[in-house]
């Protein structure tokens, strides 16, 4: 027993019989014999009361055996199935889970993947893509600080998220390698490189690389087919040492609109899989550009970032110019001013003559008291040090559709310390967050003013956030598509439609098919209680099929299912509104997980050999077994755990106070002292 304790309980049990025999032997004159059995009750109770007021705890240290973790991460995508290893599957997980020298060693933590990560409840291979670099990393969050070697029951094949081969896990991996390892002649296209716009009556490039898996001298066709049109085709010639080629060829683009088109190199008899000798593309054909000037007074990543984030649609021409170089605003439909100073006084001034929409982005270089003075609809109150401002996505905003792309993960912006006003209406794409301090002011922000339409931005280093969009989705894509949202609203004074959608022209059969939409009351506020219908038709068979918009945040959602391939035309409409968008999509017949015709052996050995692990076959899973448990790298953990025990359990010391009180009660009241 520790020595306060100790001292506790002497100190309560003295007070205690004090206060008993002053009561009973000290102000009584009774029966002496009643009055020393009434006082070792009331000792009794007043004691246990004390000890109930203390709650006096010890320390006890427990001694805690903890056994390694051991992941088992499935694939659970369609490739598996078309690789008939579903059976195979099953039979490794069986055999792991009744292993019980295994389960004694490990505590054993099972997950399937795919396109996400979920704990294994049941296996059904449905997942119509794959990434097994995503499981890992999130194994490394989940068992920081562990022991967790991964078996990972996989064919290797991988359809998006960086190349896992190269991932540098922490902890040994131990594929275990399902499906046939067996190489087959294959002739495949492998990549399609196309611009997604052009113009009309331009000859768009188009680049294609293709590869050949054999020993025999082969010689396909490579064509190109507009609807059942040949529009391009080549002769050409592989052998085992002339296995991959690329060609380079133009289209012409002859009528604007979205087009489609089918890339196909001949088959070979002896081809197991014929699914990747077929690609689609689309290539939408514009008739004019929209022309956006840049206006900075010194380089920066940003500048260069936004010039290729809004090139990436080809409908758009970037200009970069200095606040010292001669230009006419009124030759551009939108002006970017990158971190304003004094020196742009002529810029502002012909923004204004020209009611021209314009996008604002501040820094560690802007002139604040020149921006506060040359305009009055927003004002800093600001001082020279500058302040990191990461971004919070406002779920609710509603100025045009827009998604998170994760803005949680993406580093903080730099601007100078000070709160922002504004004295007009805004909608705020981004919050500020300074360290951990969630506001509600504008990091990113929109608003009309005299038909012109402004957006600005509270900070430099966006580029920052284009590289970590890039690293998290493999491409460019939706930070652009996002970048390219603001400078489409921003290009146009016309009033906004008060029903706007966002959707692909393209979709694989298998996939997710979604559509988004935005619908404004006639104020241009979010309406949260409209209703909205889609109506879809397949315009071959002209099959129907209508269903409602889910309400997510502010934006409406529909989610079509049971859709064949082929062409289809949209029509999202109002219940009890005339407003109507209409809209056209195809789904190509196209299944990613079938393309692969064997396992991919040499990228799980690779990552096996990275890790320190090894590579197993399911013929070879009690080797598996064997090996991870006279691996002395695993080895369960001695854990000393303090822990703070009551003394006396309350329970006790509560009924002997009643306990104790009710006999006292009993024997004044036998003894007419009540």
């Amino acid at each position: 027993m520790q020595t306060d304790n100790f001292l506790y309980i002497i100190g309560t049990a003295i007070a205690a019989l004090l206060i008993a025999a002053f009561h009973y032997l000290y102000t009584s004159k009774n029966n002496k014999k009643v009055n020393t059995l009434l006082t070792f009750l009331r000792f009794i109770s007043l004691f246990s009361l004390f000890l109930l007021l203390l709650n006096l705890k010890f320390e006890q240290k427990a001694i805690k055996i903890v056994k390694p973790h051991l992941i088992v991460a499935v694939d659970n995508s369609k490739s598996i199935q078309h690789l008939d290893g579903g059976s195979i599957v099953n039979v490794c997980l069986e055999t792991l889970r009744n292993n019980s020298a295994l389960n004694d060693k490990f505590s054993i933590d099972y997950y399937s993947f795919g396109d996400a990560v979920t704990i294994l409840d049941s296996i059904d291979f449905n997942q119509s893509q794959t990434n097994i670099t995503k499981p890992f990393k999130q194994f490394e969050e989940l068992y920081k600080n562990e022991i967790a070697p991964v078996i990972l029951i996989s064919d290797g094949n991988q359809t998006f998220g960086s190349d896992y081969e190269f991932y540098n896990y922490k902890q040994p991996i131990f594929p275990i390698v399902i499906g046939d390892t067996i190489q087959f002649d294959d002739l495949k296209i492998s990549q399609q490189n196309v611009n997604r716009y052009t113009y009309l009556k331009n000859k768009f490039p188009v680049e294609v690389f293709l590869n050949y898996d054999g020993e025999k001298r082969i010689t396909p066709t490579f064509s190109v087919f507009k609807g059942n049109q040949k529009i391009y085709s080549k002769k050409l010639n592989f052998y085992s040492k002339n296995n991959s080629q690329n060609i380079s060829f133009y289209l012409t683009a002859n009528s604007v609109g979205t087009h489609y088109y089918t890339s196909k190199i001949s088959y070979l008899d002896s081809e197991k899989n014929t699914i990747n000798n077929v690609k689609n593309f689309i290539v939408d054909v514009v008739d004019e550009q929209t022309k956006v000037l840049i206006v900075t007074s010194f380089l920066h990543p940003d500048v260069g970032m936004l010039k290729e984030s809004i090139e990436s649609n080809k409908q758009r021409k970037v200009t970069i110019k200095t606040n010292l170089e001669e230009f006419e605003v009124q030759e551009y439909q939108l002006v970017v001013l990158y971190q304003p100073t004094s020196e742009f006084q002529n810029v502002f001034s012909e923004l204004k003559e020209n009611n021209k929409n314009h996008f604002i982005i501040t820094g560690s270089k802007t002139d604040w008291k020149f921006l506060n003075t040359i305009q009055n609809n927003f004002s800093k109150n600001w001082i020279e040090n500058t302040q990191n401002y990461a971004p919070i996505f406002n779920s609710n905003f509603s100025t045009f559709v827009a998604d998170d792309l994760g803005f949680d993960n993406f580093s903080p912006l730099v601007d100078k310390f000070g709160t922002i006003e504004f004295n007009i209406p805004i909608e705020s794409l981004l919050f500020q967050k300074m360290d951990s301090y969630a506001t509600e002011k504008p990091l990113l922000a929109t608003y009309e003013i005299e038909e012109r339409r402004i957006a600005i931005l509270f900070g430099e280093n966006s580029w920052r956030w284009r590289m970590t969009s890039k690293l998290e989705n493999d491409s460019f894509e939706s930070f652009d598509n996002l970048i390219n949202k603001i400078i489409q609203y921003l290009s146009s004074n016309i009033k906004s439609n008060r029903l706007s959608i966002d959707y692909k022209p393209i979709y694989y059969a298998g996939n997710k098919i979604t559509v988004n939409a935005k619908y404004l009351n006639k104020n241009y506020q979010f309406d949260s209680t409209a209703k909205l219908w889609i109506s879809v038709k397949n315009r071959l068979t002209n099959k129907h099929q209508k269903s409602p918009l889910s309400k997510i945040n502010n934006n409406y959602l529909a989610t079509l299912d049971g859709l064949s391939s082929g062409d289809y035309d949209f029509t999202i409409s109002v219940d009890n509104e005339t407003e109507k968008v209409n809209g056209r999509f195809k789904i190509l017949e196209f299944a990613v997980e079938q393309q692969f015709v064997n396992a991919n052996h040499r990228k799980l050995n690779a990552i096996s050999k990275r890790s320190l692990g090894k590579t197993y076959f399911s013929t070879t899973i009690p080797v598996l077994i064997n090996d991870l448990i006279n691996d002395d790298r695993f080895k369960p953990i001695q854990r000393t755990e303090n822990k703070q025990n009551s003394l006396i359990d309350w329970e006790w010391l509560l009924g002997l106070i009643i306990v104790s009180l009710s006999i006292e009660w009993v024997i004044r009241k036998y003894n007419g002292l009540i």
